[in-house]
This record gives C-alpha cells, sequence and structure tokens, in this order.
C-alpha cells in the first residue's frame, strides 16, 4: 500500500498492548517479571509502562510534568533569544566600525 503509515498502527496496536499489560497487571495480582513474561517482554519495560501510567494518573505529577515541559521550552526559547541578541550586537559592532571609516 503506498502511502500506509505502518508508525501509525505499530503506535496504536503498541499504545493498546501497553494498556493491556497495565491492565492484566493490577487485575491480577501478578508480579511484574511474572506478567512480563507471560507476555514474552521484559519486567524493567513493563515497569516502566506501569510508572509512566501511574504518573498520568496522578493529577499533581500531570500538572508537573506539563510545568516541566513548559519550563524545557521557555529555556529553549532564552536560549535563542540570547543567540540572537549575539548576534545583532556584533553585527552593530561592524556597522558602528565601517561608518567610522
Amino acid at each position: 500500500m503506498e502511502g500506509f503509515k505502518w508508525d501509525i498502527i505499530k503506535s496504536i496496536i503498541n499504545e493498546d498492548f501497553k494498556a493491556d499489560a497495565i491492565h492484566l497487571l493490577k487485575k491480577s495480582g501478578r508480579t511484574i517479571p511474572s506478567v512480563a513474561k507471560d507476555l514474552g517482554g521484559n519486567h524493567q519495560t513493563l515497569r516502566n509502562w506501569l510508572k509512566k501510567d501511574s504518573n498520568r494518573q496522578n493529577p499533581d505529577k500531570v500538572k508537573i510534568m506539563k510545568l516541566a515541559a513548559e519550563l524545557r521550552s521557555e529555556k529553549r526559547r532564552v536560549m535563542e533569544l540570547e543567540e540572537s541578541v549575539a548576534i545583532l550586537k556584533k553585527a552593530t559592532a561592524i556597522f558602528a566600525t565601517s561608518n567610522r571609516d
């Protein structure tokens, strides 16, 4: 199929699989390594999925994650602006010296 986006399908299947694995883990009362072994995966991967899921369930952690993302974005913007200021300072110095000649 031309233009078909397999990556999208993989991510959808992957998210469904993750949700099912977390649901199985929570409802079965079994250990993480036991469930991971039955699913054919790594126990640390399942543990990471569980941690991300619990973070999404906690409103305080969701707010912290949003604020952290916003802070990263603002820091990136500050760096870009500082770089622009440095470039403008150099350009101003070049024009100022060329006008004196």
